[in-house]
């Protein structure tokens, strides 16, 4: 509180605040209905689900002025100016998404000069990912030469990859593609407490048949290496005195004191949380019962190769306990026709949550368009013509499945692909003004352009959506955490969700075909603000694309 104010000076300042704090209204927009609604709730539990473009940061800055508004309000009624407003405490998933709600939030509650004479909103907000509030959890602990391995597994294989000298010759080559599938199953074994050992032992009891013993050698020999490798790098760690990510959060889980203790936990996107994520917050809530607001999109579930466990968002209640659900259906980025196939494409997954998303109203001829030609070359070619048509200084997404699909517009004649740190700078000489940038389907999520260009819509392996098939050991992981479940009393209260889930209590994710490379399709294509093109091949074209050619609203231009 600021110093040389009176109690009634201070009384003033607060309902001149409380008069201006206008949470209806946040970065110089109105919300809409769904919006205010869901802000306005203050029940214990409460879910957003909030669709691609509908303003979800938007909301969450609502629900702090909200917070502030009622927090005034009261100290009004009661006559008390020195009771300090509520602790908040929002989550998000990266760096540069924390970054950006600090500013936002920032800008807009001191927009007015006067909102923080008596409150800085560092005083009572504080943003964190996962990773900064583990880090602060533990930071008291003053452990012996703790250091946090931030490149993890992944990290160490790409290591041994790089390291002519790592691998002995005898032993099997580890591939990129092998290590990326060793990192998946690593992030599971740690997400659901499976020990490789375990896993050994169900392998051995699944396929004991003589008919299964060519798949059981097959299994127990990615097994034996998984297992060298996890070995090497849990020695490492202990010879360095250094955590991971998950090694972290348990330490942070079993740690927590009383200064953790919290008002309000706000959770933005909340579909990417993991089983180790979601238990450190149940055992926030231990120390002190906050009232806790997510928002988040299930349809835009992709992250399951790294840890997220869609059943904590389509299970909410069973997770958290009674809770009110909100939707926020209006999106302000992409028009109407796209805002209708993109959802009926993605509904056609009975497990995902029912939303009727409504776009905004926009005169831009053929929004939705396909164009299939005899070759990737002859689209390339005719995309050359379309590109020249567009107005001026319009913004450009190139959309892969894999980072590798650079690879396709790398040799066209008339783009200029540079690669630059992480990222491809992409020029055309005839249209120097036009802004390009190339990403996979995974780093597009959270992005928008005005145009979108989604490559390698085809019926390959490699293609769109991948048919590279998920790991079997990945499924028998999931088996064995059910198992886990079953016997462990203590385990199985904490999991009752997921084994519920897992147990087709409801239509299971799982049992549609490519349910996550149909979310992944449809956050690729919800990038789009104005139009969404799709390259295709004729005679190869992926099974998304001939789903959507039954959809009016996709015009389909054949080439020779």
């Amino acid at each position: 509180m600021s110093e040389g104010r009176s109690e009634g000076d201070n009384l003033g300042v607060l309902e001149n605040i409380r008069c201006k704090l206008d949470y209806k209204k946040v970065e110089g927009y109105s919300l809409d209905e769904q919006q205010v609604s869901c802000i306005e709730n203050d029940t214990i539990n409460t879910l957003v689900v909030a669709g691609a473009g509908t303003g979800k940061t938007t909301t969450i800055i609502g629900k702090i002025k909200w917070i502030l508004k009622n927090w005034f309000s009261k100290r009004q009624l009661t006559h008390k100016s020195a009771e300090p407003p509520p602790k908040v405490l929002i989550i998000s998933f990266t760096h540069a998404s924390k970054e950006e709600l600090e500013r936002r939030i920032l800008s807009e509650i001191l927009q007015d000069d006067l909102v923080f004479k008596i409150y800085h909103p560092g005083d009572f907000v504080e943003v964190e990912t996962f990773h900064s509030l583990a880090l602060r959890m533990v930071k008291g602990l003053k452990l012996e030469n703790f250091k946090l391995e931030v490149s993890g597994f992944e990290g160490f294989l790409k290591d041994i990859m790089g390291s002519a000298t790592a691998t002995d010759a005898m032993d099997p080559i580890l591939t990129e593609e092998k290590a990326e599938r060793f990192s998946h199953l690593y992030s599971l074994l740690q997400n659901y407490h499976v020990s490789v050992s375990s896993l050994q032992r169900l392998v051995r009891e699944k396929f004991h048949y003589f008919w299964q013993q060519d798949e059981l050698q097959k299994l127990q020999a990615s097994l034996l290496e998984l297992e060298k490798y996890t070995c090497e790098y849990q020695e490492l760690l202990k010879s360095t005195g250094s955590v991971d990510f998950a090694g972290l959060l348990e330490i942070a889980k079993t740690s927590l004191d009383t200064n953790f203790s919290y008002d309000y936990v706000i959770i933005d996107e909340y579909q990417d949380i993991s089983p180790l994520e979601y238990l450190l917050i149940k055992r926030l809530r231990e120390i002190h019962c906050f009232k806790l607001f997510c928002v988040g999109d299930d349809w835009q579930t992709i992250y399951q190769f790294a840890g997220s466990e869609i059943s904590l968002i389509l299970n909410f209640e069973k997770c958290w306990g009674e809770t009110k659900v909100f939707k926020i259906e209006r999106t302000y980025r992409f028009p109407e026709r796209l805002a209708e196939l993109s959802g009926s494409f993605i509904m056609q997954n009975r497990a995902q949550l029912v939303k009727q998303i409504r776009g905004k109203r926009l005169d831009e001829p053929d929004q939705i368009v396909e164009i299939n030609g005899p070759s990737e070359r002859t689209d390339l070619n005719a995309l050359y013509y379309f590109l020249l048509s567009l107005p001026m200084h319009a913004k450009i997404f190139l959309i892969g499945r894999y980072n590798f699909d650079i690879r396709k517009i790398s040799h066209c004649e008339y783009l200029t692909v540079e690669a630059y740190e992480d990222k491809f700078l992409i020029t055309m000489r005839e249209r120097p003004d036009i802004q390009f940038d190339f990403l996979s389907a995974h780093k597009s999520k959270g992005l928008q352009a005005d145009y979108v260009f989604i490559i390698n819509c085809r019926d390959t392996t490699l293609g769109f959506p991948s048919r590279v098939e998920e790991d079997e050991l990945a499924g028998l992981v999931r088996e064995l955490a059910i198992l886990k479940l079953s016997i462990n009393k203590d385990t199985g209260r904490r999991f009752q969700f997921l084994r519920d889930f897992l147990w087709r209590k409801k239509p299971n994710d799982s049992d549609f075909a490519f349910s996550e490379e149909r979310r992944l399709f449809y956050v690729a294509m919800t990038r789009a603000r104005k139009k969404v093109l799709f390259l295709t091949v004729k005679d190869k074209e992926s099974p998304f694309i001939l789903e959507l050619r039954e959809n009016s609203s996709l015009k389909t231009y054949y080439l020779d």
